[in-house]
This record gives C-alpha cells, sequence and structure tokens, in this order.
C-alpha cells in the first residue's frame, strides 16, 4: 500500500469502531456516484472493514445501467443516521445525517472540506479515481471492476465529449472499452442521454438536481441533455424553476442545457428577483469542473460582503462562460 491508502486504511478502521460506516453517493446518485460506492465497499472489503451503501433517490439510469452489471441497487436506497460515519464519493459536502470521515471526488472546489481524509482530484469520472485507489491499495482489480469505471467514465462525460475530460483521459477510455469488449455504442448512446422532450417540464426541469451550500447561500442546480430544446419548451421548464426557486428560497438555481449533437451548452442563471441570466458555450461545459467552482466562489465573495455578481454573470475572463465569453459568446445579463 502507498503511504495514502495506508492513512486512509487507518482512519476508516477507527471509524467503524465508531458507528456505522456508510458510503454514500450525491442526492439523486447518478452512474458515477453509485459505480463509485461499490468500488470503494470492493476496497473496504478487501481490508475486512465492515461498511454498507446507502444511496439517496439514485436516478433511472443508474438503476438501468448497474442491472446491465448483475447490481441492483434498491436494497441501497436509504438514509444516513446520526452517529453514522459517511464516506463521500462523487461529492464533498454532505447533506444528510452523520459525520464525514473521508471523500473521494473529481469536482474541484476552493474550499476542500476540513476531515480527516479530502481526496480531490481531476478525472472525468470519480469512478476512475476509486479503481486507481484500488489498484494503489495493492488490492486485485477484476475486469468487472474496470468495465464498471470505464462505463461511468463514458456516462458522466456526454460520451467523453465534456469539458470535464482530458483529451488524453478520453483517448484512454477508448482504448480501454476496446481492450474490455464493452459494447462503445451502447456507452456513447447512454452517454448521450437524449431526453424525450415530450415528457412534462416539470420532470425535466429536475434531472440531475443538486444543492449546493456555498458560505451562508444555498445553490440548487439541474440540467438536461437535448438536441431538440424548443423556446416553447425552454419557457415552461424555466416557469418551473422559478416557482421552485422561491419555494426552496434559495439564493440562485443553475440551470443547464448540453446539446451533445450540436456540441454546446446554454447556462441560465435564475435569481429570486425573476431575472434569468443567459451564457452561451460553444462546447460541451461541466457543471462540476467549469461551472459550479466560479459559481460558488461568487456565493463565497456574497456571502463575505463583496460583489461577486461579476463572478456569475459578467463577460470577464471570471465569467461563469469560461473560454466561451472570452471568445465574446457571453449572453449574460441579455
Amino acid at each position: 500500500m502507498s503511504q495514502r491508502t495506508e492513512r486512509l486504511h487507518a482512519i476508516l478502521s477507527r471509524a467503524a469502531q465508531r458507528g456505522r460506516l456508510v458510503i454514500t453517493g450525491h442526492d439523486g446518485a447518478d452512474v458515477d456516484s453509485v459505480i463509485s460506492c461499490v468500488l470503494m465497499q470492493r476496497l473496504l472489503a478487501a481490508w475486512n472493514i465492515p461498511c454498507e451503501i446507502v444511496l439517496r433517490a439514485p436516478d433511472r439510469q443508474s438503476r438501468r445501467v448497474l442491472m446491465r452489471f448483475g447490481v441492483d441497487i434498491t436494497a441501497m436506497t436509504g438514509e444516513t443516521k446520526d452517529g453514522d460515519q459517511q464516506i463521500l464519493v462523487d461529492h464533498h459536502q454532505s447533506t444528510r445525517a452523520g459525520t464525514v470521515v473521508a471523500c473521494v471526488d473529481h469536482h474541484p472546489t476552493d474550499y476542500p472540506p476540513d476531515i480527516p481524509y479530502a481526496q480531490i482530484e481531476d478525472s472525468g469520472a470519480c469512478a476512475v479515481i476509486v479503481l486507481r485507489l484500488l489498484q494503489e491499495a495493492g488490492v486485485s482489480v477484476t475486469q468487472e471492476d474496470e468495465r464498471l469505471a470505464i462505463t461511468a467514465l463514458y456516462l458522466d462525460t456526454i460520451a467523453l465529449k465534456s469539458a470535464k475530460i482530458t483529451k488524453e483521459e478520453a483517448a484512454w477510455g477508448e482504448r480501454e472499452a476496446r481492450r474490455l469488449s464493452l459494447d462503445e455504442a451502447w456507452l456513447r448512446r447512454e452517454g448521450m442521454g437524449l431526453m424525450d422532450m415530450s415528457l412534462p417540464a416539470r420532470e425535466l426541469a429536475m434531472l440531475g438536481r443538486k444543492a449546493y451550500a456555498f458560505g451562508e447561500r444555498r445553490v440548487l442546480s439541474t440540467y438536461l441533455q437535448t438536441d431538440a430544446m424548443t423556446q416553447e419548451k425552454l419557457e415552461e421548464i424555466l416557469a418551473v424553476l422559478r416557482a421552485e426557486l422561491t419555494r426552496e428560497r434559495a439564493a440562485l438555481w443553475v440551470f443547464l442545457v448540453h446539446d451533445p449533437v450540436g456540441m454546446r451548452s446554454m447556462q441560465y442563471n435564475l435569481t429570486p428577483d425573476g431575472e434569468v441570466q443567459t451564457i452561451a458555450y460553444d462546447y460541451l461545459t461541466s457543471r462540476g469542473k467549469d461551472v459550479m467552482p466560479r459559481v460558488e466562489r461568487a456565493m463565497r465573495a456574497l456571502s463575505n460582503g463583496k460583489d461577486g455578481r461579476s463572478i456569475v454573470s459578467s463577460g470577464t475572463d471570471e465569467c461563469a462562460g469560461g473560454a466561451a465569453c472570452r471568445q465574446g459568446k457571453c449572453t449574460a445579463g441579455a
């Protein structure tokens, strides 16, 4: 084992003696979140450390995809309790009962959690980080483990097209998919995740929902993937989000629309005063890697009495639009 994995082993061994050790993904767990939990549980099993996976409302795709690998996540669904010792994967902010003792995540932040073990690294999928943690710990990794991680990589990066994944990692993912005899056509189809736009606006508006606590401000975010968004459907969705923003008493709702066919994204920032700030990207942006870190800086600046609005909405280098804005394609505030 490496020095890092030895430290993680010691931390989790002690935590398991204090209470139930729970591995959990983010709320509305997606495929990467669930697979990260499964791989982390395999690491702890190799260390003979008892633990349970507890998921809150895993999404439909994760249920469908994991069944393909013979993993029924129904029994994993539930709630954590006071006294639980939590291992967070694919996120680093807990909204659930219990004490966080460790996290493994791939969402960058300027404000890492102050917990015994925090591993936040750059990767298209958290499952890839956990897979490498298994290897680093000297645990024998099976081809099934590898297939799960590569599946998570495809599905969490819009079939390797998202801005969150480097060209090098995307090329590696393609090579691994071929080596492992994965169905690449199926991976691409699932990764594109194009939604049926005839679904009710409320259902479309709530896809991929995440809640964030940035300083004293609560931020909500959802997204969908489609190449068939109409202005009428967009207005219906935004109306739902305005109502939800008011009901939730949040400071901001960030709604993203990814078009994997046209290779572009749109961002809509809804604020309590009824405004909608729009940012256009000429590439597939990443909520976790690009958008939310800038929003977090803006919200924390506001909490500290500074003007953070420009970080979210201006056409400067600090804009949430990143490269798209620097190329003159930002329509924030339009």
